[in-house]
C-alpha cells in the first residue's frame, strides 16, 4: 500500500514537470513581451531647402554703326560714334556675321561683362545685329564711309549744322538730309513736304559729249520758260566749274540742268525748283548733298 502512495506521488510530480516544460516552451517560442523602446531614437537630419540665388540683371544697350569684319572667329569690329569698337560675339550670332562682307550699316544690341580684375575694363557682348543699309562689300570706293555725316549750311543768313544719312545711287554714294527721300532705282533726289522739289541724276558714259548735251538741255527746259546758259552769279558756289550749266525761268518755276564731273566722273543733275515757299532751303540742301557724292 505504500508503495503505491509512493508510485503515484512519482508520476504526479513526473507528470508535472513534463507539463511545466511544455509551456516554457511554448512562452519561449511566441513571447508576448515587446521589447523596450530606445529611450533616445536616432532622428535624421531634416535640412531646409536654400533659397535661390538672384542672377544679376542684364543691361541690354543699342547702338548703330559700321560693320567693319571679323577680328577673329569669336569678336568683331564695328565703326561707331566713339570710333572703331570691339564686341565678342553672343551664342548664335557667328551665323549671322557670316552673311556680312563689311562697310553694312547697322544697329545692334549688347551687354557689358565685367572682366575679372580689371575694374574699370568690360567685354562688349553682341547679342543682336541687324543691317540697315547693304554696303558695297570690302574693297568698294564707299567701305570706309560713315553712315552719318554733318554738314555747316547757310539757311536764312544764318549758319546751321545738320546731320545727313549715307544712300546710295547707281555706282555712287551720296549724303541725304532728313527732309528729303532717295529712290535709288530711278536716282531721284525728292523733297518730303512737296515733291514738286527735286533733283534727278544720271550717271554718264566716259565718251559723253558737251554739245549734245546742251542741245538736250534747251529741249527739255524750254517748257518752263526761256532757256539761257546760267551766268556766274546764278550757279551754286558747290558747281561753279560745271562744264554745262543750263537754266529756264518762268513764273512759278525754275529748271535747270547742269553737267559736272565728280573725281572724273560725268553726271548730269536735273533740278526742278517751284517757286514755293521751300525753295530756298531746298537748294541748300539738295546742292550739298550733290556735292557729297562718291563715286563706286
Amino acid at each position: 500500500m505504500a508503495k503505491r502512495k509512493h508510485l503515484g506521488k512519482m508520476i504526479a510530480l513526473t507528470t508535472a514537470a513534463m507539463l511545466l516544460m511544455a509551456i516554457t516552451a511554448c512562452g519561449g517560442e511566441n513571447p508576448t513581451s515587446q521589447p523596450p523602446a530606445n529611450p533616445n531614437p536616432i532622428v535624421d537630419d531634416v535640412k531646409e531647402p536654400a533659397e535661390p540665388v538672384e542672377e544679376p540683371k542684364i543691361e541690354i544697350k543699342q547702338g548703330t554703326g559700321t560693320y567693319v569684319g571679323q577680328i577673329d572667329s569669336n569678336s568683331i569690329e564695328i565703326e561707331t560714334a566713339d570710333g572703331p569698337t570691339a564686341f565678342r560675339l553672343d551664342e548664335g550670332m557667328d551665323q549671322v556675321i557670316s552673311k556680312l562682307q563689311g562697310d553694312e550699316s547697322v544697329s545692334y544690341e549688347y551687354w557689358e561683362q565685367p572682366i575679372e580684375g580689371e575694374e574699370e575694363l568690360k567685354q562688349l557682348i553682341l547679342t543682336k545685329l541687324t543691317v540697315e543699309e547693304e554696303g558695297g562689300g570690302k574693297g568698294s570706293e564707299t567701305a570706309q564711309l560713315p553712315a552719318t555725316k554733318e554738314f555747316e549750311l547757310e539757311l536764312e543768313g544764318m549758319k546751321e549744322t545738320k546731320t545727313a544719312k549715307l544712300a546710295e545711287g547707281d555706282g555712287y554714294a551720296l549724303y541725304i538730309f532728313d527732309i528729303f527721300s532717295f529712290d535709288a532705282k530711278t536716282n531721284k533726289l525728292t523733297m518730303n513736304v512737296d515733291q514738286d522739289y527735286y533733283v534727278e541724276i544720271t550717271k554718264l558714259p566716259s565718251d559723253y559729249n558737251e554739245d549734245e548735251l546742251k542741245l538736250e538741255a534747251k529741249k527739255e527746259l524750254a517748257e518752263a520758260g526761256k532757256v539761257r546758259e546760267a551766268g556766274d552769279n546764278e550757279k551754286h558756289k558747290v558747281m561753279e566749274d560745271a562744264s554745262v550749266y543750263m537754266i529756264s525761268e518762268g513764273e512759278s518755276l525754275t529748271k535747270m540742268y547742269i553737267v559736272d564731273e565728280i573725281d572724273g566722273q560725268g553726271y548730269i543733275f536735273r533740278v526742278n525748283n517751284p517757286h514755293r515757299e521751300p525753295s530756298e532751303g531746298f537748294a541748300t540742301h539738295a546742292f550739298t548733298s550733290l556735292n557729297s557724292i562718291v563715286n563706286q
